[in-house]
């Protein structure tokens, strides 16, 4: 289990450096700062090893997040006018996520199943599945988020 956990964090570490390293060389184009990207990935795994998940449920969590801020960063970087506040979008669908986090953290935790690969699929539903019902509500009422679908 420990072997596992360090896995995690190694993956949590490399995500937070490739974050770093890409909006270093192209520019913070959300306008947060660096430590946001950071503590998002921190937060997951303080979060998920709270819980005691299963191994690798960590790195499919940290894998899902690294590609909310993907989706976030593409649409800053294109050529077209986005709204400013398209990073307040990505925080306030958080909460959501740490709570898909916490139900299939725990989840992942009782099962009986052993299989690495099904805890890092249940690590990037909870935290996907978590952050897209926050986002559909955000979106829905005080964001406009066409950008993010490329509209």
């Amino acid at each position: 289990m420990l072997l596992a956990l360090r896995t995690d964090a190694i993956v949590t570490a490399i995500a937070i450096a490739a974050a770093l390293t890409v909006t270093l060389m192209k520019g913070d184009v959300l306008f947060i700062g660096q430590w946001y990207y950071a503590s998002v990935f921190l937060a997951i795994f303080i979060l998920s090893a709270a819980i005691e998940t299963k191994p690798l449920f960590i790195s499919g969590a940290v894998f899902a997040a690294a590609v909310t801020f993907v989706v976030y960063l593409r649409a800053n970087w294109a050529p077209s006018t986005a709204e400013g506040l398209l990073a307040l979008g990505h925080l306030f669908s958080l909460p959501g996520a740490a709570i898909g986090l916490f139900i299939t953290g725990i989840i992942s935790r009782y099962t009986k199943s052993r299989r690495p690969a099904l805890a890092f699929t249940i690590g990037v539903l909870g935290f996907a599945t978590g952050f897209l019902v926050n986002q559909v509500a955000i979106c829905a009422s005080v964001l406009a988020c066409g950008v993010l679908l490329g509209s």
